[in-house]
């Protein structure tokens, strides 16, 4: 393997110029690729487009839709509400918003007061007398909201305009539909009444502009921590500003993973967003460790070239090996059923290539250009340092007079990380899962607190869609299932359905309460109802049908339970009727059973993609491959730990953090181990081989380790964003645990089974 990397460092060291063309040819190409990147928070991210509950979902969703808008209107009392001014503005806004390309329906009071005015007189006209309207939907016995009035006027207090959209509607029709909204809603006219506009699309429309915003914050925090860092804890030769280098070649690597992004046409998600800190990162750490080598080389007083060429051919593989392990573990996250899981994955793969080719590269080649200016010689080109000495500072001091205390003491160390283990991975299992995007985002947004509103006035309730298919669902026995269906849930189930609803309720209301036995007669009582009430319950060519049926309590655990006692009552529907239990709160269910169960394969395949590829790596030498990998694998348990502790709960992002962790801190064990190895070739023992790697190489593995917390450092500021901060929170402890682990538990391990090694083959010869 170093004939091959001595080859590259030659080829580094003699044709630069090719290199930094090709580099910027790459940027071009990149920045053009940029330019197609999109956006995406829809269905597709959640569930696989190819998976059975997302054709399900998507059968459902060309008929109709469960995408709502809501207006919610607040007053003082019903008298506010029903002013004739504030009637006018919601009759208003039906007739605009009806009227609107992609809405399904408008439901809203003045609706079912028209409705039942009609039954009166046989006119549907609005009463523009407050008092009558009270009358009309106010029962004088018990003073409550009369029941047929409930869906719109859920309290005395507040009123409801709900605009169904489409399903399947691209990003930018909601947006229009969403903004159509709120200036009709602006314009209206309503009185003495306070009016807001809510609902999961108009959530959607905002999260484009929030996530811009937290973007961009999080690039400037991400650069300013690097700067500040690397000024902390690296120190190079020569101009101050040197030391800020491996930031500049990872920010060329930030825009080759940006173009890749765009042109294989990866959306920006909850999770990909979170990409770009982790990629700077990492990418600053491996540049690091470049700089670092070739500022050593020049210590030994080397020529530039030389030490380029030494620089490739001694960190080279090192880093290469932890770039391959890294991989490795990333790609256990392609196994996710969840889309925007899959997409992380291979964002982090191609972003952890690009950086290091760009350290290798780009940042020697730099390197070389700086000190070839000044003199043939490293060292003397800094003038900071002479050859062959090579200065402690007070890191190197201090690892010096850690390394043989930690060599010491196994017997304390290795107990007290398996303890703290096993009681992780106990505590995982108690760790909740949150699955309602909504949650994502911070309760102090004013959309969520509007839609948080909503919930308390309407309940909040998460309902399941019956999508009912058949030749003609206006057939006698099939609408009479669908009624007798109704029946057996509402009166079977009450303790777990709220409501059920459908085009049954409709035709039976009209009929007197007998489903017609002729189909025509069926048709001609839909054709007389508005379309407003019926589009959403039975398609326009009556080959579908809609059942929605509420869980009683709010709650993806209460949709669950619903789940599970629905098939049974669908066993045996009538022939020729395909019954399919899908809806937006089926897709979470399906989003919830993925994290829960396919969170704990992807970290077990991380660790065996891992295992076998250092196990090839190193020419089938079992130990070193266990001894890199095991120091890592124990830190899972002590993230599960902290979490539990905390109070974090997984999502889609902290759901990645076993394979993550492996990827990222399997890096610092290689470094550490292959530098003892090195010292160990040239023929000390295991404690003095240990004790100058750590001295030699720890600082920049501390280094290293530092600006990686320093990246998911930056996710942190993404306020708007609860599932950024929760994953910056635990993947900062996490790299600081694997830092732990690498200077504390890998030497202890390593020492204490080559010490035994060597005593057996002493043994042997004796």
């Amino acid at each position: 393997m170093q004939k091959v990397f001595k080859g590259l460092g030659t080829f580094i060291k003699n044709k630069r110029l090719i290199i930094i063309m090709i580099g910027l040819i790459l940027v071009a190409i990149s920045v053009f690729g940029a330019l197609g990147l999109t956006t995406s928070f829809g269905t597709s991210t959640f569930v696989d487009t190819n998976s059975p509950v997302y054709q399900d979902y998507s059968r459902f969703t060309k008929s109709f839709s469960s995408d709502v808008i809501v207006v919610l209107v607040s007053g003082d009392s019903v008298s506010q509400l029903v002013q004739p001014e504030n009637m006018n503005a919601m009759e208003a806004i039906t007739q605009q918003m009806s009227a609107t390309p992609g809405v399904v329906s408008v439901i809203e009071p003045t609706f079912f007061i028209k409705q039942a005015v009609a039954q009166q007189t046989g006119t549907p006209s609005l009463p523009q007398d407050t008092q009558v309207i009270q009358g009309i939907i106010m029962d004088p016995q018990t003073g409550l909201i009369r029941s047929q009035f409930t869906s719109v006027l859920p309290d005395d207090k507040h009123a409801l305009i709900a605009i169904t959209i489409e399903g399947g509607l691209s990003q930018e029709q909601q947006d229009f539909i969403v903004d159509k909204t709120e200036k009709m809603v602006d314009t209206a006219g309503f009185v003495q009444v306070k009016s807001i506009v809510t609902g999961l699309p108009v959530i959607t429309a905002k999260i484009v502009g929030l996530l811009t915003t937290n973007l961009i914050y999080m690039f400037i925090v991400a650069i300013i921590l690097m700067l500040l860092i690397l000024v902390l804890v690296f120190s190079v030769r020569g101009f101050f500003a040197w030391r800020w280098l491996p930031l500049g070649v990872v920010l060329i690597a930030i825009i080759y993973t940006f173009g890749a992004m765009g042109l294989l046409s990866i959306p920006i998600t909850f999770v990909t967003m979170a990409v770009f800190p982790i990629i700077i990162g990492l990418g600053v750490d491996y540049a690091i460790q470049f700089h670092n080598r070739y500022d050593e080389e020049g210590t030994r007083g080397e020529t530039i070239k030389d030490a380029i060429v030494n620089s490739v051919t001694h960190i080279g593989p090192a880093i290469g090996i932890a770039i391959i392990a890294a991989c490795l573990g990333f790609a256990a996250l392609f196994f996710s059923p969840v889309p925007m899981i899959k997409d992380f994955g291979y964002m982090l793969i191609i972003g952890v290539i690009a950086c290091y080719l760009v350290s290798i590269f780009i940042l020697l080649t730099m390197l070389y250009w700086r000190d070839r200016r000044h003199t043939s010689n490293v060292a003397s080109a800094g003038a900071a340092k002479k050859p062959g000495k090579e200065q402690a500072g007070k890191v190197e001091k201090g690892l010096q007079k850690l390394a043989p205390w930690v060599i010491r003491h196994p017997a304390i160390i290795l107990p007290i990380a398996l303890i703290f283990t096993i009681g992780g991975l106990v505590a995982d299992s108690h760790i909740g899962t949150i699955t309602e995007w909504t949650d994502y985002l911070s309760p102090d947004l004013p959309i969520i607190q509007n839609y948080r509103t909503l919930e308390t006035v309407a309940g909040g309730r998460n309902s399941v869609n019956l999508l009912i298919e058949a030749e003609d669902v206006t057939d006698p026995a099939i609408l009479s299932w669908i009624a007798r269906l109704e029946q057996s849930l509402g009166t079977g189930q009450s303790a777990v359905i709220g409501s059920v609803s459908s085009v049954a309720d409709l035709v039976l209301q009209i009929s007197g309460g007998q489903i017609p036995q002729d189909s025509q007669q069926i048709k001609q009582i839909l054709a007389n109802i508005s379309a407003l009430i019926k589009k959403n319950l039975i398609s326009d060519d009556y080959t579908a049908a809609n059942i929605v049926i509420s869980a009683k309590e709010a709650g993806i655990d209460h949709v669950k339970d619903l789940q599970n006692i629905l098939p049974d009552y669908l066993a045996n529907p009538p022939a020729g009727v395909k019954v399919t239990i899908t809806g937006s709160s089926v897709i979470q269910v399906a989003l919830l059973d993925a994290l829960s169960s396919d969170r704990e394969k992807m970290t077990i395949i991380g660790i065996v993609f891992v295992f076998l590829g250092l196990f090839l790596l190193f020419r089938f030498n079992i130990i070193k491959a266990l001894l890199a990998i095991i120091p890592i694998g124990l830190i899972i348990g002590w993230s599960s730990g902290f979490m539990y502790l905390t109070g974090i709960e997984y999502t889609p992002v902290t759901s990645t953090l076993g394979t993550l962790i492996m990827g990222i801190g399997v890096e610092f064990t290689i470094l550490l181990m292959m530098r003892y190895y090195e010292e160990r070739n040239k023929g000390d023992g295991p404690a003095a081989a240990m004790t100058t790697a750590m001295t030699k190489i720890g600082r920049a593995i501390i280094a290293s380790g530092l600006t990686v917390i320093g990246g998911f450092g930056a996710l942190l500021i993404a306020k708007d964003f609860l599932i950024l901060r929760d994953f910056g929170i635990v993947t900062m402890i996490n790299v600081l645990f694997a830092l732990v682990s690498t200077l504390f538990v890998l030497p202890t391990l390593i020492v204490w089974i080559d010490s035994w090694r060597e005593r057996r083959r002493l043994a042997v010869k004796v």
